[in-house]
């Protein structure tokens, strides 16, 4: 069945088997199933929702509102919401039950939460088991790490998002196993690979694309099993050492060589998805996944749909971002690590049966509650019996169906019962949010969208005078370290930190004249869109499903073609 997204307008399709699934999530309560409709909005209008609500990168100084320690948080200063320093969250110095609310029949559930969540106390970061990594959020076993987000077992890495097992990384993305790595992204089991992307089994591979198991290249792409190369010219070893040694790396000469590799990559065939050892998925970046449908950054998933950044061995989950392993029947939501939970986030380490509820762990059939550890059959964080509970929430799912939902511009949005919360109600500004990276919205449109928007106060602050930056690292002294430097791109204010100077002397990489944040917005630009076009093979013409939208130039080849041109 078709229907047209209530909010951007745009037809989409709702299949059998999206219908078979909202049918078997479906909750059931005294014998009578509580059915989930169909949803309203299309795939990307839901995941942008979804986004509203997480903060990966945007971090900040305040105090604990607990202790009034100054602690590091991913949520404002100026935000009214109660924050607790993370090992004072999980502790036992308070309970959330404290904050219990009767459920209001003639108020909105969505209004009901709002206000229990800016009650509630939530944890300012979300980092477990890690040492001496105070700056980062999402972060699971790392050491020794800087600005480094949405990772596991690093160390020693800075200003990067999504690695895995990576040490002595900067300012790299989406990469498993890599070391001493720069600006590389997509690419896995590295080492001292610089300015490149999609790389498998490299070492000492520069301004490269697509190269697997290759050596002491530079400006090259497509290459399998291959070294001594320069821009795809086959070099001998004293010829390539040569022509290396003559280039001595400044901002300069970064962009010189980034624009003849990318001039090399624009004749070079893509291969439409990169779907490893999968069966049957449609997405990007999928390995040994089987079943699955516009899922992206996935391993080892199954009957998933409409996800992105599933790492684990999720089973029938749609609508997903990040979700913990062993998520089984989960829907709408992020952060999720269990199994029925639905319309909900930041639930782990584990949830069961789990709606409507924000920042719990190891619950069990709950709704609508906030901040709850090791609990069961709660309702806007009150207790009830099982019996009570049992019979109270068919009664709450249907005013919720009852209830309807506006959009920004006024018109009908649908009902609350089926929808995840609304954007106006996040804790974080649109800018904030993994929403403004994947749908970027000029600060004007997302103020008459009802959406908050928060100015960078410490740029606006910023008066001191420019600082010269040098051409090369061998000619920054540790002086550098001491003073505040100015985005070329923004104008923001951003520091070198001396463990960066360290590395930055170790590869022979000039210092960066972005600041963070726009580095990382570059990186995430040359990713594709997590979204799907169909096309034809420019080969064969074959028809494919690929993140490669139509109108764009590149050559873009179905996997068989792409392989009989690349071995």
């Amino acid at each position: 069945m078709n229907r047209t997204c209530l909010q951007c307008r745009q037809v989409f399709e709702i299949t059998k088997d999206d219908l078979s699934f909202y049918e078997k999530v479906s909750p059931v309560f005294n014998g009578k199933k509580e059915l989930i409709p169909p949803p309203t909005l299309c795939p990307d209008c839901r995941t942008r929702q979804r986004f509203a609500w997480r903060n990966d990168r945007q971090l900040y100084h305040r105090k604990c509102d607990l202790t009034g320690k100054q602690i590091i948080s991913i949520y404002a200063p100026e935000r009214p919401w109660k924050v607790y320093e993370q090992s004072e969250w999980w502790g036992d110095r308070w309970d959330a039950k404290d904050f219990a609310q009767d459920f209001n029949f003639s108020l909105p559930f969505f209004e009901q939460f709002s206000t229990l969540l800016r009650n509630v106390p939530i944890p300012s970061r979300h980092v477990e088991q890690s040492e001496n990594s105070e700056y980062g959020n999402f972060n699971w076993a790392v050491k020794n790490c800087y600005l480094l987000f949405a990772s596991d077992n690093c160390e020693e890495c800075y200003y990067s998002h999504m690695l895995f097992e990576c040490t002595g990384c900067a300012d790299c993305s989406f990469c498993k196993e890599c070391s001493y790595c720069y600006q590389l992204l997509d690419s896995e089991k590295c080492y001292r690979c610089f300015y490149s992307q999609d790389l498998t089994q490299c070492s000492t591979v520069d301004f490269s694309f697509d190269c697997k198991n290759c050596r002491n290249c530079f400006g090259c792409a497509g290459l399998r099993n291959k070294e001594y190369h320069l821009f795809n010219e086959p070099l001998s070893k004293s010829a390539f050492e040569k022509r290396l040694k003559e280039l001595t790396l400044t901002e300069s000469a970064i962009a010189m060589a980034g624009t003849q590799a990318q001039e090399l990559r624009k004749m070079h065939p893509r291969v439409f998805a990169h779907l490893l050892h999968c069966e049957d998925c449609t997405g990007d970046n999928l390995l040994q996944c089987k079943d699955c449908r516009h899922c992206f950054d996935g391993k080892l998933a199954q009957d998933c749909a409409y996800s992105q950044n599933i790492p684990t061995d999720a089973k029938d989950c749609h609508d997903q971002y990040g979700v913990g392993r062993g998520a089984e029947l989960d829907y709408q939501g992020f952060c999720i690590a269990g199994q029925r939970t639905l319309f909900s986030f930041l639930i782990y380490p584990s949830g069961n049966n789990v709606l409507y509820s924000g920042c719990c762990g190891n619950c069990e059939d709950i709704f609508g509650c906030i901040g709850l550890k090791r609990q069961r059959f709660c309702i806007l964080n009150k207790q009830y019996t099982k019996e009570e509970y049992e019979q109270m929430i068919p009664r709450i799912i249907e005013h919720m169906r009852k209830t309807p939902l506006r959009s920004f511009d006024g018109s009908f949005a649908g009902q609350e019962w089926g929808e995840f919360f609304p954007m106006d109600d996040s804790p974080f500004s649109y800018n904030e949010t993994l929403a403004q990276e994947y749908f970027p919205r000029p600060k004007k449109e997302a103020i008459e969208e009802g959406l908050s928007w928060r100015d960078d106060q410490e740029q606006q602050n910023y008066l001191g005078p420019a600082v010269e930056i040098p051409e090369t690292i061998h000619d920054t002294d540790d002086s550098i370290c001491s003073k505040i430097l100015r985005c070329d791109v923004t104008g923001k204010p951003y520091k070198i930190i001396p463990q960066e100077l360290k590395f930055y002397r170790q590869m022979g990489i000039p210092i960066p004249r972005k600041c963070p944040d726009q580095r990382h917005k570059e990186r995430l630009a040359l990713r594709n869109p997590r979204k799907l076009w169909d096309r034809k093979c420019a080969k064969c013409q074959k028809q494919i499903a690929t993140s490669y939208s139509p109108e764009r130039q590149e050559i873009v080849y179905c996997e068989a073609c792409y392989l009989a041109s690349v071995y």
